[in-house]
């Protein structure tokens, strides 16, 4: 018969009493801190109850958002292109989705456009309380705001890309001249939360290679001139090395969708790179943009 030594009972346990005191002194911290600063909107700063990011008023202003986007093209994104989307069904027996993907059809917007990414996954309609949303978590002093924008985002991932998630998440970069102003990159924080909620790496892939113009200044011709040649894969030579590039799926990750011209761009930056498949998931969509 064969005995525990007295350490290996100690540690035994140790193990599971160690992990309850870790627990209860984690929730004592978090019944503390709300004590002291009570959860409020992510967005308005209006109280919230425990654990909810957006009070009822800004959850009702992105519903509606959210229902606006019902029947957009899964190409480019215009709300109201085609009837609304049926949810992917999944295989309850086997736990997993489906084999067949869903049809990706150009709507009468698109159908003439050379895209360089192949779906677009857009959380909400770009008007009122979103476009409030959206400016104030450009700033990563927001970074509350942009992680919960991110999450919901990376839900809507889920769902829609639910056959074929990426290998990888990689955000739009800004140059040095709009992080300094900034103070970051907002669209960082929103791709990270999207990253850990796919459970995928987030990496920075690209680099801005000059200063450009803001897009929603210009008109579309002008917008693809300001973007044109205005980002690369970040070069292993870096002060920030880049990571490598998967040649399979890259998701990318912007705030707020328009004419396109920015994601397009460096789509087909990472096409010339050998990625095979690449989505572009926003926070917004802007309403009449063709």
């Amino acid at each position: 018969m064969r005995f525990s030594s007295p350490r290996t009972t100690v540690l035994s346990l140790a193990k599971p009493l160690s992990s309850a005191v870790l627990r209860a002194a984690k929730e004592g911290t978090q019944s503390i801190a709300e004590l002291v600063f009570p959860p409020v909107c992510r967005l308005c700063n209006e109280p919230t109850p425990s654990g909810v990011d957006f009070c009822r008023v800004c959850e009702r202003a992105f519903s509606f958002g959210k229902m606006q986007m019902r029947g957009a093209c899964s190409r480019c994104g215009i709300p109201g292109a085609f009837p609304p989307r049926k949810p992917l069904r999944r295989d309850h027996i086997a736990g997993e989705p489906m084999a067949t993907e869903p049809l990706i059809e150009s709507c009468r917007a698109c159908r003439d456009k050379e895209l360089h990414f192949d779906q677009v996954v857009a959380l909400w309609a770009y008007q009122d309380r979103v476009r409030t949303a959206v400016v104030a978590a450009k700033y990563p002093q927001r970074a509350a705001l942009g992680d919960a924008i991110g999450r919901r985002l990376g839900s809507e991932v889920l769902e829609q890309l639910a056959m074929r998630l990426p290998d990888a998440v990689t955000f739009v970069p800004s140059h040095m001249t709009r992080r300094i102003s900034r103070g970051g990159v907002g669209t960082a924080v929103i791709a990270s939360a999207v990253a850990r909620t796919i459970q995928r790496p987030c990496r920075a892939f690209l680099k801005a290679t000059r200063a450009t113009s803001k897009q929603a200044w210009l008109d579309d011709e002008a917008r693809l001139a300001n973007v044109q040649g205005a980002f690369a894969i970040r070069n292993r030579y870096d002060l920030c090395r880049s990571p490598a590039l998967p040649l399979g799926h890259v998701l990318i990750v912007d705030d707020v969708l328009t004419t396109g011209a920015t994601s397009n761009e460096i789509a087909r930056v990472l096409r010339e790179c050998g990625v095979t498949r690449v989505t572009l998931a926003v926070v917004a969509r802007a309403i009449g943009s063709r």
